[in-house]
């Protein structure tokens, strides 16, 4: 009998997650290495889905406010400037939209899941960096101020979309703000005219860290409340293996015999009945194998039970070998005595097997001082087939002429296959 191996959890996991738990609504601090990267992983997996779901409308929204500001830029910029800052807005937008045009090609790379963060963080960082570096370069006051808002919107994106560990993120949004300034900076410093005040550089430096810092705090926040929702994810997870675990093990109880590991009489008489309306349909032969332990009795007598259950469950698991095929069953059928189902098998068939549950029995070369056959433990095996030519053969009726054949071996002397042969 073939089930599938019980997935069980483990259960200091589960003890672990429920205190960590406990009364807690934020959790700041990390877990143990193992659950720790399977936190991020899981959050990078459903990052990369978001990510997935908003890059087209997220790139339609872009283009809309780029769109937007264009009239802006033109109208309100000063008419010296207007075209520098018409094609710096344009580079703005441009670089925006590359950013997010590399991403679908990416998701579909096999290795972007293990990059995740490097991709992400190298992504983001060159997204601020240019949003920022072109929002300095509009000389216009009120244009500049409104392309602060393109920088907001960036940060938003950054700090709040992509999901990404909250110190990482902050050093990349810090660094590239920065050195946004440094560049733009340093570009005007050979020019006569230099539109940056040491009152705009402190209030720039200000903007930025400010921003940054609050993204840090609310990202750090929503992690916290991301670790509680994996926690629970993974309790439930667990407590779903826990049930599944105790189902299998519960179906396994109705159907195994415990002592041997086959199935027991119930399990078979259940396949019993599928495999022979199988048949019936098919026309195929069926085969029963009756296999008997020659004085077993006198054997439990000498040795005792506990040797006895022993010697029974070492003939079991010799004749799961010969259950080469799925619709093949064997089953401890009461005392000493096991039946072997085997579908599609014709008489002939039958009696190669049982001549090799006989010989692999004898291998086993378990002692029995008190046999009267042998030395050892012997078996003796009936064999019985229906090819449903007669139908009104049953299936008690072919169990009984496989046992009346295991009569007929006995009665010969045992140890040894006899077939039943209709009169």
């Amino acid at each position: 009998m073939k089930n599938k191996p019980p997935a069980t959890p483990i259960p200091k996991e589960d003890v672990l997650i429920r205190e960590l738990l406990s009364g807690q609504r934020f959790l700041m601090r990390s877990f143990q290495p193992e659950m720790e990267s399977a936190f991020w992983r899981t959050l990078a997996e459903r990052s990369t889905s978001m990510i997935n779901g908003f890059i087209f409308p997220g790139a339609i929204v872009y283009l809309i406010l780029g769109v937007l500001n264009l009239p802006i830029v033109y109208y309100f910029s000063w008419s010296y400037f207007r075209t520098q800052d018409l094609y710096n807005l344009a580079y703005m937008y441009a670089i925006g939209i590359l950013c997010l045009g590399t991403l679908p090609a990416l998701l579909k790379r096999s290795f972007f899941h293990q990059y995740f963060y490097a991709i992400m963080g190298t992504i983001s960082f060159f997204g601020v960096l240019s949003t920022s570096y072109f929002s300095l370069q509009f000389k216009t006051p009120w244009v500049s101020q409104a392309a602060t808002y393109d920088v907001v919107l960036v940060y938003i994106l950054v700090y709040f979309i992509i999901g990404m560990k909250p110190r990482f993120i902050f050093a990349v949004g810090l660094s590239a703000g920065l050195l946004a300034l440094a560049i733009a900076y340093f570009r005007t410093a050979n020019f006569d005219f230099i539109w940056y005040s040491n009152e705009e550089l402190v209030r720039y430096v200000y903007y930025v860290g400010l921003i940054n810092l609050v993204g840090l705090v609310v990202s750090t926040v929503n992690i916290a409340k991301e670790r509680v929702s994996f926690l629970q994810s993974r309790l439930l997870e667990l407590d779903k293996l826990q049930a599944e675990d105790m189902s299998d093990k519960l179906t396994r109880l109705s159907r195994e015999d415990p002592v041997t590991g086959l199935a027991n009489r119930r399990y078979f008489n259940e396949r019993m009945d599928e495999e022979w309306e199988r048949a019936q349909r098919s026309g195929e032969p069926l085969s029963v194998l009756f296999i008997d332990i020659d004085h077993f009795k006198t054997y439990n007598d000498t040795y005792g039970h506990l040797q006895g259950d022993e010697a029974l469950h070492q003939v079991a698991q010799t004749l799961k070998l010969f259950l080469h095929r799925s619709t093949d069953l064997a089953a401890r059928y009461g005392g000493e005595e096991f039946l072997v189902l085997l579908p599609n098998t014709p008489v002939a068939g039958a009696k190669t097997v049982a001549d090799k549950v006989l010989a692999a029995v004898d291998a086993l070369n378990i002692e029995h001082k008190k046999s009267k056959t042998a030395k050892f433990v012997t078996v003796s095996i009936g064999v019985s087939t229906c090819s449903f030519v007669d139908s009104e053969v049953t299936i008690a009726e072919l169990i009984n002429q496989a046992d009346e054949a295991v009569y007929k071996a006995k009665a010969d002397g045992r140890h040894r296959v006899r077939e039943y042969h209709r009169m």
